[in-house]
């Protein structure tokens, strides 16, 4: 079998979808996989990949000022959206694609996947990384039909987690919602880890990953104005947005050391210089209570690798929560308290005990998230799925 995997979202554009299928695809020979995606017009250097790993094939259907302002170009994708189901419809025929996998979060693309699978008449099934149609920042009006179609032409729709199949479930009433988790494809270097941080340190350095966005901002604003006077915590970011934006989005920049961007392959490395992983995750914002419950950030796994205690500011009600306080890696504050964030961030500082447990079972957690293991479950699904 044969899979052409779309997604608008690949390496070098930077963000979580694009680490996800990076680290699906690593898994998968080149007789295996074709994997198709967006670019700009200016496009970054590509990643360094296998030889003998997938092919990747980049369609031009951006425009953009600098990688910023992509929304006041939003006519183009949609001027290219035949021309892109036409690509797909080639690649299909010459290269004897048995099966198509369409993203989301990029509803043309995954549309597109789907309309050309159908044309040609292969398999084709769905990813989902995020709630489409509940996410009160999609302002499309044929969102719901969108969705429809393509939950509709699936065989299977593939989530990030189990929470989101148990919402899917629960709305939809569908059975051929399955979790296919994020991954990570090798174990990291052991000999470099800088071990647990200890008790009675002067002071802990904290770090933060990801674009501190709607996601996550209300959370991480919180963290940063509950630390900024106590000199016990400081706090980097990991983070490719410009530090002007942090400021437009309300994060007191001159509390935080900034970090800039870290390619994925030296954060390991870089973690090793820090005491304490957060996660910070909405509470509220400009998504939908649905995209908060239900969002899973990709940074989690390369905590649960790292061999450092993990402190997540997280509300109750998601999915995130159930899984931390399941795998019990992670000391977790769900009150929009500053007074909480600091008890809960000493209650991991002053306890070395309570450090290596937090550690022990991130590690063991880690395991869910193994490539090799993810990609043989898909493709077990996909071959029992075969007429």
């Amino acid at each position: 079998m044969k899979i052409l995997l779309v997604s608008w979202s690949i390496l070098p554009y930077k963000g979580g979808s694009s680490i996800i299928v990076e680290n699906l695809a690593r898994n998968f020979g080149k007789d295996e996989l074709y994997v198709f995606g967006s670019r700009r017009m200016q496009m970054e250097d590509l990643p360094a990949r296998p030889q003998n790993g997938p092919e990747f094939q980049y369609f031009l259907s951006e425009m953009s000022l600098n990688g910023r302002g992509q929304r006041f170009f939003e006519w183009f994708g949609k001027a290219r959206f035949s021309g892109l189901v036409k690509t797909l419809t080639k690649i299909i025929r010459e290269k004897k694609i048995d099966y198509v996998i369409g993203v989301y979060p990029n509803a043309p693309y995954c549309r597109a996947a789907c309309l050309a699978a159908k044309k040609e008449g292969v398999r084709f099934s769905s990813y989902f990384h995020n709630t489409y149609v509940e996410n009160v920042a999609i302002k499309n009006p044929d969102a719901p039909k969108i969705q429809e179609e393509i939950f509709k032409a699936s065989e299977y729709v593939f989530v990030m987690s189990k929470g989101m199949e148990k919402f899917y479930e629960e709305k939809y009433g569908l059975g051929k919602f399955v979790p296919l988790v994020h991954t990570f494809n090798e174990y990291p270097d052991q000999s470099i880890k800088t071990g647990i941080p200890g008790a009675g340190k002067k002071q802990y350095k904290l770090v933060a990953i990801g674009n501190f966005n709607e996601s996550n901002l209300d959370a991480t604003r919180r963290l940063v104005n509950a630390i900024k006077d106590n000199d016990k915590y400081s706090l980097s970011l990991f983070t490719h947005v410009p530090p002007l934006l942090l400021r437009n989005r309300g994060v007191d920049t001159n509390a935080i050391i900034y970090e800039g961007y870290i390619n994925p392959d030296d954060v390991h490395k870089r973690l090793q210089e820090y005491d304490i992983f957060v996660l910070t995750h909405g509470f509220a914002g400009g998504y939908g209570e649905v995209e908060y419950k239900t969002i899973f950030p990709t940074r989690t796994i390369p905590f649960l690798l790292a061999g450092k205690p993990i402190f997540a500011h997280s509300p109750s009600f998601s999915f995130l929560n159930d899984f931390l306080k399941e795998n019990g890696c992670a000391e977790i504050v769900e009150t929009q308290s500053e007074a909480d964030i600091i008890q809960g961030l000493d209650k991991i500082a002053d306890d070395e005990a309570y450090q290596n447990q937090l550690i022990s079972a991130g590690e063991k957690t880690a395991e869910l998230f193994y490539g090799p293991k993810v990609v043989e479950f898909l493709k077990e699904t996909l071959q029992l799925s075969k007429v």
